[in-house]
């Protein structure tokens, strides 16, 4: 599975601008302004049209100086203003979850450690380095959100009075998290919603239907389209049931901008046919068929000015990199770059979670050998 992630990244990577379309057109929907994107980028007058991406530092966790630290299979990095690399171990094999490296990748110190007591953990959910550079965790197994600074200290540990899953703090207060139905009178799905302090709903954002993986009824494939990311004061969300649309909130939860593309369908790939095909022959009852083609998006992430960058399933330039669609803060769609692969690739797959922070792209990725390697590139526009 480690290989599935084995990336190959060129260092310098080249955005197309190549329609003669700068009329941007858009409609409006209960109030609510829809960008209207098209298979080619608009060309918009004064915007950039190369992307430079140069190999910065890289933390090759095979290496004899970081093999003693005990980060065995890490999920996700995050970075603090300053440049400080937090890369998470997300799952309970070390005895830390959170190692803290500096901008030029010499380690600092272990954060985070393993246990129930106060400022322990059980687990590492989510994680988000505020504005402020407090380290804002979610612990799943512990139901509980803690805040460090960035030395690790532990400023607040908050319980949480419900079976949430992905809880995500706001800079307002509330909280970000998603939920299964309460009881059978709710639709099978995935509840995205909003919560005060106390915990107490406010607002429901989305809803991903999972209906169709009830029993007796026939499951798709092993892609799940659904994928949400906060940053500063927005809440950025993706349904692939609503097709290629990313909808825009603040944290208030007001749908402020649905960016919305056209795409050319992927067919589903080989490896992913081959695995559906495997489950389906070691869970009888599962009642999974192969879908025909790959949803219109797997992930997305947003950099320092306000960028939003979606992965597709469309192959990129070199093995193991895809296109990602590009789009300005106003969500028109700028040009195109191909990227290594990460993110949400199925049900059976690990994920991995790409960040763009301080004008550098940091990707966690595994080598041929099986260890992971964090890559930290400088994003130059020109």
């Amino acid at each position: 599975m480690k290989k599935l992630f084995c990336l190959i990244f060129g260092l310098i990577v080249v955005m197309s601008c190549g329609t003669k379309q700068s009329r941007i057109d858009k409609i409006y929907e209960g109030g609510v302004e829809v960008v209207l994107n098209h298979l080619e980028p608009y060309a918009l007058k004064g915007g950039p049209v190369h992307l430079r991406l140069e190999n910065d530092i890289t933390i090759d966790l095979e290496k004899e100086e970081y093999s003693g630290l005990g980060l065995k299979m890490p999920d996700f990095v995050d970075a603090d203003s300053k440049g400080n690399i937090f890369i998470v171990e997300q799952y309970d094999v070390s005895e830390y979850f959170i190692y803290k490296f500096d901008s030029n990748g010499k380690f600092l110190k272990k954060i985070g450690k393993k246990g129930q007591g106060p400022g322990e953990l059980q687990a590492v959910r989510t994680l988000l380095v505020d504005r402020h550079d407090r380290i804002r965790i979610f612990d799943g197994n512990g139901l509980k959100v803690l805040d460090f600074d960035s030395e690790g200290n532990l400023i607040k540990e908050t319980r949480i009075r419900h079976s949430l899953s992905d809880v995500i703090p706001l800079a307002n207060g509330n909280y970000l998290a998603m939920r299964y139905p309460k009881d059978k009178s709710e639709t099978y799905g995935m509840y995205l919603d909003l919560y005060d302090p106390d915990f107490k709903e406010i607002k429901r954002l989305n809803v991903y239907d999972l209906s169709d993986l009830t029993p007796g009824k026939k499951n798709p494939g092993i892609i799940i389209p659904y994928y949400w990311r906060v940053t500063g004061e927005r809440i950025f969300v993706g349904n692939g049931q609503r097709g290629y649309e990313i909808r825009v909130f603040d944290l208030e939860g007001k749908l402020l901008r649905k960016i919305r593309k056209e795409y050319s369908p992927v067919p589903y790939p080989e490896e992913f046919r081959k695995q559906t095909e495997r489950i389906i022959a070691a869970n009888p009852g599962a009642n999974l068929y192969v879908i025909k083609n790959m949803p219109p998006f797997n992930s997305f992430f947003i950099d320092d000015g306000g960028r939003l960058f979606v992965m597709t399933y469309e192959e990129g330039e070199n093995k193991d990199e895809f296109i990602h669609d590009i789009f300005n803060p106003d969500g028109v769609f700028v040009g195109r770059i191909s990227l290594g692969k990460y993110g949400i690739l199925g049900r059976a797959l690990n994920h991995l979670k790409a960040t763009a922070a301080n004008g550098r792209f940091y990707r966690l990725m595994f080598k041929e050998s099986g260890y992971p390697e964090v890559v930290v590139y400088r994003m130059e526009w020109q």
